[in-house]
């Protein structure tokens, strides 16, 4: 009796153990259909990322209600940040891509997709200031105040995609046998049923706010494959207007000739904005754009107008802020490769002459500060580089001095400035650092 009792418990016991130590993540697993949505949350209202096939192995991490897995970034995965929260520290190079480091507080990195290009609304990763990216490229995406430049970039650590889980089987579990994970969505339990109302529910009255505020985002369906879906911008100006005059002999409103005029002008603008930015930074010039935007502003017709044009001029104050920091940068970075030419020039000379005080920099050296990668064996932990990722020289911190404060930003150094032939570049001993005041054009 007792035997049989004992066998009875373990027979029980045992499948749920086994599901237990199945369980157990994060675990490679295997695609086992074609055409599966990798998506950018875990329903079906979340768009799709890109698409992976039989055969094609992930990374599971977590199991999530309805059946979904979140997963690592499949390979070709990628984000988008502002390009006005990165600062360029290495340009690309063969076979490496740029380098950047964010120089915002707080930077969203938006979830990419390669099956909807201009596709960024939902993002799950908040990045902070020193943090490293790798920028794959580069896009200008039209945004209601006006162009926007964006960098595309590796998917942070920390960042997840989703996929059904009835697609996918552990790679230890063998073939025949389904994800410990894996849910079927028409048999969920009755508080699963009601979660996923109360989520649907939620779902409905965000989109109903969004349309009250001039937006119309309704998730596209999600039948018989991706469908494309389209944001329409409902314009809360007047909707019908007349050259009619009231009883006053006063018109009650912009004539539909006087609308269509302001926003022929303002897309004109709007093209010509995109042209700019897209140019290289050094050939920004924004001073007939402003003015140009400014006069629609005083002349237009409609108050709606009137504040897209508003925004549009705050956008443009960015990027002047950007072709600022750019030009302060350069010439900083002139004054250092002129002095290091004097200083080989000098060493070349028979005797060593004293340079007169008027000829001496302000600064040992100016650049951006950042940690040494692929240093040679003793060299410093930080170093001084140029915007195109060249290493000026090794930086050493005085008694009392943090470089790590200073990590991604340019600065001025001051302190003695000495060849070292072992690592065929120049080492400084930094007695004090200067943020460089950066000046509006």
């Amino acid at each position: 009796m007792r035997l049989t009792l004992a066998a009875i418990i373990i027979a029980t016991l045992f499948p749920a153990m086994l599901c237990a130590q199945e369980q157990r993540t994060p675990y490679e697993a295997e695609i086992h259909a074609d055409d599966v949505f990798v998506r950018s949350g875990n329903s079906r209202s979340h768009y799709p990322t890109g698409k992976l096939g039989q055969g094609d192995r992930v990374t599971v991490h977590r199991r999530e209600l309805g059946g979904w897995l979140m997963i690592s970034p499949p390979k070709g995965s990628f984000d988008w940040v502002a390009a006005d929260t990165v600062q360029i520290v290495q340009q690309p190079r063969a076979n490496q891509p740029a380098r950047g480091v964010i120089r915002a507080e707080r930077t969203v990195a938006r979830i990419g997709s390669g099956l909807e290009p201009d596709r960024r609304d939902n993002w799950h990763v908040m990045l902070t200031r020193g943090k490293r990216v790798t920028i794959l490229g580069e896009k200008v995406f039209d945004t209601p105040e006006g162009p926007q430049r964006w960098y595309k970039i590796e998917p942070p650590a920390d960042d997840h995609r989703w996929i059904l889980g009835q697609f996918v089987q552990s790679v230890e579990q063998g073939a025949g046998r389904t994800d410990p994970f894996e849910a079927n969505n028409g048999d969920l339990s009755p508080p699963d049923i009601e979660k996923q109302r109360k989520r649907k529910r939620a779902q409905r009255m965000l989109a109903e706010q969004q349309k009250g505020a001039g937006y119309d985002d309704t998730a596209p369906a999600d039948r018989g494959g991706l469908k494309e879906r389209k944001m329409v911008r409902i314009d809360s100006g007047p909707k019908k207007t007349t050259d009619v005059a009231d009883a006053g002999g006063a018109r009650t409103g912009p004539t539909l000739a006087e609308l269509e005029d302001d926003r022929m002008r303002m897309k004109r603008l709007d093209s010509v904005f995109n042209n700019i930015v897209r140019s290289k930074t050094s050939q920004w010039d924004f001073r007939r754009l402003e003015q140009d935007y400014q006069n629609l502003q005083r002349s237009a017709a409609d108050n709606a107008v009137r504040r897209q044009v508003d925004l549009r001029l705050r956008k443009v104050a960015q990027y002047k802020k950007i072709k600022a920091e750019h030009d302060e940068f350069v010439r900083l970075t002139r004054e250092s490769d002129e002095r290091e030419a004097r200083i080989l020039s000098m060493r070349s000379q028979p005797a060593a002459r004293p340079v007169k005080q008027e000829q001496q920099r302000r600064f040992s050296g100016a650049g951006i500060v950042q940690r040494s990668i692929g240093a040679p064996r003793g060299a410093p932990v930080h170093a001084l580089v140029a915007p195109d990722g060249r290493v000026l020289a090794y930086l050493q911190g005085a008694k009392g001095v943090n470089l790590d404060r200073y990590l991604g930003r340019a600065v001025g150094i001051n302190g003695p400035r000495t060849h070292q032939p072992k690592w065929n570049t120049d080492h400084i001993l930094v007695e004090k650092l200067t943020p460089v005041n950066l000046k509006q054009p």
